[in-house]
């Protein structure tokens, strides 16, 4: 089996109404969705981040055709120098429909087959505790036990009690400022007015560079810290004992590499995300499920926000958790007519 060609779509997809503030944005930003040709009639697709540009993929695509994918160390292909994250997906998915594996028997087998996931909201403005409740609402009606949301010092703690108000006091909050709590001390007396709350964690509530702030977090406030982070900076962060969970994120195997330095230091992980659509969150569902210790709420929600995931069939989730898909390869087929639609021209 060998590459023949790689065929490339720009697209872009707005998110639902609930969560119109990122409109005039975010959504727009576009990604560019893959399809690995290859000579026995076989096709992999892969999905990039935002903003990557067509011409990039297109220019990467020149060292993948001619390959056998089954003949590349798919953990490490750095001897075809740089290539995009949505060619791992391709490759992995090519891989897996040629030996009729799902990708998670790839990756060395599954720990879950239904991986715990979050809703989300972002930042509403001005409106934010009313809009937030409206989404926590759906998300509790939909069975969700965990509301991710873009959290303000100046609103956070109206928006936690509208939370609590509709969706009850045992839906979970993952509470992420994004570091605009800026100091300790802000930090620390939000955290205590919220005390009572189910508060999952704090998401990088101060400015990541500065650990001794975290240790000091730790010793004043019983919520867990939580490090938006990868790489050597896991190391970093575990040698200072900064936080107690980790979200990091990556290809599939940096995702198990990052996971496997917070396991060894007992700390749990989920996966985080940039609001994707369906072929990359079907990759972030098999990288948890091969993870031990990723059992924390994952940041798998595109399905939760976005118009269209450009799959025939969605991923399943129900009461919160998402079905690792079974099929070969990564499991997911690609909506050609939902493609179409939502092309950039």
């Amino acid at each position: 089996m060998k590459v023949t060609r790689v065929e490339t779509t720009v697209v872009a997809v707005p998110f639902v109404p609930s969560m119109e503030v990122l409109n005039a944005g975010l959504a727009k930003i576009p990604k560019v969705i893959m399809k690995l040709h290859t000579d026995e009639g076989l096709v992999g697709i892969g999905e990039t981040g935002r903003g990557v540009s067509e011409e990039a993929i297109r220019q990467q695509a020149t060292k993948i055709v001619g390959k056998d994918p089954l003949d590349l160390n798919l953990q490490d292909t750095s001897s075809l120098g740089t290539l995009d994250p949505a060619f791992e997906q391709a490759l992995y998915d090519l891989a897996g429909k040629a030996l009729k594996l799902p990708v998670y028997m790839l990756l060395g087998g599954a720990y879950r087959m239904d991986v715990p996931v979050s809703a989300w909201s972002p930042h509403h403005g001005p409106k934010n505790p009313e809009k937030t409740s409206a989404i926590a609402e759906l998300a509790s009606e939909m069975g969700y036990s965990v509301v991710k949301l873009k959290a303000r010092p100046w609103d956070v703690v109206e928006t936690v009690e509208a939370i609590e108000k509709v969706a009850g006091p045992d839906m979970g909050i993952v509470c992420d400022p994004n570091t605009l709590f800026e100091q300790p001390s802000t930090a620390v007396k939000l955290a205590r007015k919220m005390e009572r709350r189910n508060i999952v964690c704090f998401e990088d509530p101060v400015p990541k560079q500065n650990l001794h702030w975290y240790v000091l977090l730790r010793q004043k406030i019983d919520t867990p810290l939580a490090l938006h982070i990868g790489g050597v900076d896991i190391i970093r962060a575990v040698k200072a004992e900064a936080c107690d969970f980790i979200n990091t994120s990556g290809t599939m195997n940096e995702f198990k590499r990052n996971a496997a330095v917070a396991e060894l230091a007992g700390l749990p992980v989920w996966h985080g995300s940039g609001n994707d659509l369906g072929i990359l969150e079907a990759s972030f569902v098999h990288a948890c499920a091969a993870v031990k210790n990723a059992t924390l709420t994952s940041d798998i929600f595109g399905e939760f926000c976005r118009e269209d995931d450009l799959l025939v069939e969605p991923l399943e989730i129900e009461n919160g958790f998402v079905k690792v898909p079974t099929g070969p390869g990564l499991g997911v087929e690609v909506d050609d007519k939902a493609l179409e639609r939502y092309r950039v021209k």
